[in-house]
Formats: C-alpha cells, structure tokens, sequence
C-alpha cells in the first residue's frame, strides 16, 4: 500500500511542480522583479500568518490510535475560530503594512489572502484524513485540479496586466477550487458541527507546533521584509527565486515521499515497530537523490536561470550556487519532523525551533542588512547548524549513533561526487565556464545522469535496488496488466536493515 501511495502521491506532486514551473517561466518573463519582489514581501507577512495558524495544527491526528468524530470537529472548531482572528488581523493591519514599505497595493494583496486563508480552511480537515487513511488517489485528485486551475487564473490575469495581483486572485481561486472538490470527493459535513471541548491535547500540540512553525516562518520571512524595506523589492525577488530555484532537487526528487513520510512513520508508531532502521535507510534513498541534484544545480545555474526566469533575473544565479552548497547539509531535514511527531516529540520540535531559528534569523538579518551576497553566504552558517541541532534530537528519540548516519550516507557522497564530474568537466573546456550555454549545460547534464547510475552501480547504492523493483513493476504492469508482488512495502519506511544493491550486470 505505501508503493502505492507514493507513486500516487509523486505524481501528485509532479503535476503540482509542473504547474508551478509553467507559472514561474511564464509570469517571470511578464512581470519584472521589482513587481515580484512586492508579492515576496506580502508573502512574507502571510507566512506570519499561517504560522500562527499552526497552532490549530490538525497533524495532531495522525499519530492517534483511534480517532473519533468529536475529535475531528473539535480540530476544525478551533481552525476555524484561530483562522477568523487570523484572516481579520491580516485585513485590519494591510494599511499599515503598506505604509512601511510606501506601497498601497499591499493593501488589496493582503485582503485577497486573507479571505483566501479562510476559505481554504473548508478543504483543510478533509484532505487530513484522506491522507491519515493513505487515500492518496482522491487527495491527488483535489491537488492536481486545483493546481492546474489556479495555473491558468495565475497566468491569464498576469497576461492582463494584474502585476503582483495575479498571484494573490489566483491563490484565491485555487482556494474556492480546492474546497469545491474535496467537498464533492469526501462530503463529510459532520465535520462542520462546532463542537468546543476535548481541546486541552489539542493545545497543547498546537502550543509546540505553533511556536515551532512561527519561529521558522519569522526565520524565512526576514530576509524577504529586510531586504524589501532596506535595499529594494528587486532584491527580495532575486532573494526568493534563487531559494525557489535550490529547492528544485527536494520538489522534483523528494515531495511525493514527503507526503508519505508522516502518515508512514505514524502508521509504523502506532503498530509497535521500531522506526530507526527505516530511517536510516530513507537517509540513504534521499541522500542519493539531493546531494548529486545539489552539486548539478550549482554547476549550471546560469543556464537553470535562463530556461526557467529569462533574461532579467541573470543576478539569480551566483546566488543559486552559494544556496545549493548550503542546502547539502539540509538532508535530513524532510524527514526529521515526521519521525518527531510520529513518536510524540513536540516539545522536542519546539526546543529545537526556540534554539535554531532565532540565532539563524539574527544571523540571518544581519547579513541582509550588508547585502544579498551576504545573506546568501548566510546560510552556509545556519544550514549546517540547523542540521547538526535536528540530528541530535532525532538521535535521542530513535538511538542513533553518529557512525550509523554516516554508513548509510557515505555512499551517496561518493554518488554525488562522481554525478558533478561529467557537469564540471564541461565548465573547464568551454569558454564561458559556468555561464555556459543551453546546449552546453544539456551536455553537462546527460554526462552527470550517466555519472550518477554509474556512481550507483560502483557503489552498490540501495537506490540502485529501489530502480530495478520500480522498472520491473512497471514492465509487469505493461505485460501482465497487474504490479509485481512485493509485499506492499515502501523500502524507505521499512522495517529492517537496509537493502543491498543488486549488481545490474
């Protein structure tokens, strides 16, 4: 079952990325960054706001045993009363947001989120426990037409001369969208009833998430707000595309697992089972997938830059490829909150956010206040701290020694060493080095997908092992028309010691 769901739940994510590609390709080359750079800062206050959104958090019912209806309507009374105060602060202090940055149009961008936030509220409860009974198929339903429809409401109104706007409206219409079809799917409207006790667990969950979830947003919206009010809204953007853009190998590689990786971690938890094992070996599996991606990305950047953004956001790429080098230390960060909360940890999740992010934020801040080549440089600090932090918590949930980490990573390193190779000896025989060409860059690229099987292959990396069962299901599906039996298990989250690979020749 959990194959099953994260091939559904990848696919899922694969029309979302997509989507999102085709918005951010096309809007880049319509709107300047200036102009984005005004949606940037206004996101920056809305991640205020759905942080503190967070401390309604429903992730409080997956790790339940058992789960009842007055439990579900509890959560959703106390969304929907937490999510009121949030959508009419946002509304009320728009003016005064605008007058800070000098920019009436805040104001308007503001008000549409907000509305936006309480409307999508309605989908918020159900989509939760579509996920909670692994019922990816109809959760992949809701997100892909939403996705594709909030695409071209994004896109057409950008066409039509709505700047920054055109982000805003169609988050709108992706919201009225997404509660419309979870609604039709799942039409389970007892969960709509007010329902105002049992709230105490809840709280106390939400107390932990919430703090943590804020502490992260304060962390990632600074330099957005810093660098809009100090140097220029520009800025922010080239800022915020180029994080966009670092956070390409964890969209197209890792987001369908991530999905899953809650409700399985859970699921493992409350059957009993010990989650090291499959932990580890999920280190393993993305490992293999980030560090190589990383490495690439930050080798052709320039050329990245230029079939995604265009022309104009040129600037974003010196800064892809200080983010993508920081961003290798970020490797476990997917699945640390998972396991945490699979196992009850939240006052651990919030002990790490009070310790991480304040002192990634100041450092954060101050660097901004330099300039963008400093807060990009930044975060070769606070990445590798943040991660060292995480680990340790995780290790004294789940008993994790160092040496364990570091022998079911080891051969990803070697991966991705041998994947960047093809890419850089592209870089010292053309000569225009890491501003190469389209042409170039797509030569670069296929000698690092041959470097990185190869790299499998001479590593006998468990990855290797997840390829083969992945094209043998696939090739019994096209002869046979039904899957291979493999028992139904993801090897990311099972439970054992990890697979060997299997030499291919």
């Amino acid at each position: 079952m959990l194959k099953r769901a994260l091939l559904i739940s990848t696919a899922d994510r694969y029309v979302t990325l997509l989507s999102s590609f085709f918005v951010t390709a096309v809007v880049s080359r319509i709107i300047t960054p200036e102009e984005i750079g005004v949606s940037v800062v206004a996101m920056g206050f809305v991640g205020f706001a759905i942080a503190v959104r967070e401390f309604a958090s429903p992730n409080f019912l997956y790790p339940r045993q058992e789960l009842s209806r007055d439990e579900v309507r509890a959560m959703f009374t106390l969304m929907l009363t937490l999510t009121l105060l949030i959508s009419a602060t946002l509304a009320c202090t728009a003016p005064m947001l605008a007058a800070i940055y000098n920019e009436d149009g805040l104001i308007f961008y503001l008000r549409v989120i907000s509305a936006a936030l309480l409307i999508e509220l309605l989908a918020a409860p159900i989509v939760l426990l579509l996920r909670r009974d692994m019922a990816f198929g109809r959760v992949a339903l809701i997100n892909v037409t939403t996705a594709v429809s909030a695409t071209a409401v994004t896109v057409v109104l950008a066409l039509s001369g709505y700047s920054y706007m055109s982000f805003a409206l169609g988050w709108l219409a992706s919201a009225i969208l997404t509660s419309l079809m979870a609604l039709f799917l799942s039409p389970q409207f007892w969960i709509f009833q007010p329902f105002f006790r049992n709230w105490r667990g809840m709280l106390v969950f939400g107390g932990y998430n919430g703090a943590t979830n804020l502490f992260y947003k304060m962390y990632e919206a600074l330099p957005y707000l810093v660098l809009g009010r100090v140097l220029s809204f520009d800025t922010a953007a080239i800022y915020s595309r180029s994080l966009m853009i670092c956070q390409l190998p964890d969209k197209v590689f890792l987001a369908g697992a991530m999905s899953v990786a809650l409700p399985a971690f859970a699921r493992e938890t409350r059957q009993g089972r010990h989650i090291k094992e499959p932990y580890l070996n999920a280190l393993s599996l993305v490992t293999a997938l980030q560090w190589p991606a990383l490495l690439v990305l930050a080798v052709l950047a320039h050329p990245i830059v230029e079939i995604l953004l265009g022309h104009q956001w040129h600037a974003v790429a010196p800064i892809v490829r200080i983010m993508a080098i920081a961003a290798l230390f970020s490797f476990s960060f997917e699945l640390n909150y998972p396991v945490l909360v699979s196992v009850g940890a939240m006052r651990d999740i919030f002990l790490r956010a009070l310790l991480v992010w304040p002192i990634s934020s100041a450092l954060m801040v101050l660097a901004a206040f330099h300039s963008l080549r400093a807060a990009a440089l930044s975060l070769l600090l606070a990445i590798p701290f943040q991660a060292f932090v995480s680990l340790q918590f995780v290790r004294r949930r789940i008993d994790i020694r160092w040496s364990e980490i570091s022998a079911s990573v080891w051969r990803s390193a070697s991966v991705a060493a041998i994947t960047v190779a093809g890419p850089l000896s592209v870089v010292a025989i053309v000569d225009s080095g890491f501003d190469m060409s389209i042409a170039e860059a797509l030569i670069g690229a296929m000698l690092a997908a041959v470097g990185w099987y190869f790299g499998l292959w001479l590593t006998r990396h468990p990855m290797l092992d997840e390829i083969l069962a992945i094209y043998k299901s696939l090739r019994e599906r096209l002869t046979k028309g039904h899957p291979s039996d493999d028992g139904g298990e993801l090897s990311a989250f099972r439970s054992g010691a990890p697979q060997q690979a299997t030499d291919p020749s």
